[in-house]
């Protein structure tokens, strides 16, 4: 871990460093690690959790983005854009969130619990963008159903 600091405060290369061998082989197995433990390319900060939890301890974060320069020149792009990908996917899931919390408004009071539980079980068996359609439709139709509700609580059933 010493050489990895080392390295990256003199930005020397590390392949060119004593041990460069057992630092990439760790690396390279922290990186495969991730990706059969989350069965995609994984984030950087998945990468760096893996590295830090069986390996390489303590390896600060100058140090892990200097042994990922280092080592990976090409992966490193592939990597940015699983971040990327990621941060894409949680924030359509952030967005139906909030749809699905502006939809409760709608709800009867005694009720709102039951359907947030429901509503957040549909949504976490669907892929972001899937979550993210159902979410509008859910919004849409209990902004509909709420206005009967109040409708009927105002002016009570109608006798037909």
């Amino acid at each position: 871990m010493g050489i990895v600091e080392q390295a990256a405060r003199e930005k020397k290369d590390i392949a060119k460093g004593p041990s460069a061998r057992l630092i990439f082989a760790y690396f390279d197995e922290a990186l495969n690690d991730a990706s059969k433990r989350h069965g995609r390319q994984p984030t950087a900060a998945e990468t760096r959790d893996e590295l830090d939890r069986l390996r390489l301890p303590g390896l600060s974060s100058e140090g892990f983005d200097w042994l990922m320069r280092c080592r990976m020149l090409d992966m490193t792009a592939s990597i940015r854009t699983a971040d990327r990908r990621r941060s894409a996917e949680f924030q359509a899931l952030r967005v139906a969130q909030r749809y699905v919390n502006f939809a409760l408004h709608f709800v009867p009071r005694g009720e709102r619990e039951r359907y947030r539980q429901e509503w957040a079980a549909e949504m976490a068996a669907m892929a972001p963008a899937e979550a993210n359609r159902f979410a509008r439709e859910v919004m849409r139709a209990a902004v509909k159903s709420g206005a009967f509700l109040r409708l009927r609580e105002l002016f009570g059933k109608l006798v037909a």
